[in-house]
């Protein structure tokens, strides 16, 4: 029977942060990208986004649960940033659904596309890049430790193969 090793927790928390900050990064650039992809980037964004957050749930179930009591400052900060990044990443996805050219037109559906959604889409995306910033700059040691962890993995050591240690003893003359 083969045994399944587990993803390290931090690992697999610095492998989807780095997917969801290529994810940013692209869909902030729909000129690379063209218009439909970045819509279909963006739907799928929020589906990243989904799963960060259920990754990290206990995390803000605890927070939330002290947030006015003993917990420290720095965690009042991260979670904060974290619900107003929420709020700003929620915000560019229901926009951009909202003036939508493709995906919704691939559902029957159509958007209207006025000026107010576009404009409330480019607003909440610049928010968000600073949101980022700073979300990214909280967590810098974090994320210098993981990528650290990632690339210094030692493998692990059988008991079969440690070396056993013998003390001699040296008779003095």
């Amino acid at each position: 029977m083969e045994k399944q090793t587990k993803l390290n927790p931090v690992i697999r928390n610095l492998l989807m942060d780095i997917l969801i900050f290529i994810g940013v990064l692209v869909s902030f650039s729909p000129s690379l990208t063209g218009q439909s992809l970045h819509e279909w980037i963006g739907l799928a964004f929020g589906l990243t986004l989904i799963i960060h957050m259920l990754l990290h749930w206990n995390w803000i179930a605890a927070v939330t649960r002290r947030f006015f009591k003993a917990t420290t400052w720095r965690a009042r900060i991260n979670y904060l940033l974290g619900a107003a990044l929420f709020i700003a990443f929620i915000t560019i996805i229901f926009s951009g659904v909202m003036e939508s050219e493709t995906v919704l037109q691939t559902f029957g559906l159509t958007a209207s596309r006025g000026f107010f959604w576009k404009m409330l889409h480019s607003a909440s995306a610049d928010v968000t890049l600073w949101l980022t910033a700073l979300h990214i700059g909280l967590h810098g040691r974090w994320i210098l430790n993981a990528v650290n962890k990632l690339f210094t993995r030692r493998p692990k050591v059988q008991p079969s193969e440690t070396l056993a240690v013998v003390p001699v003893h040296i008779d003095e003359q």
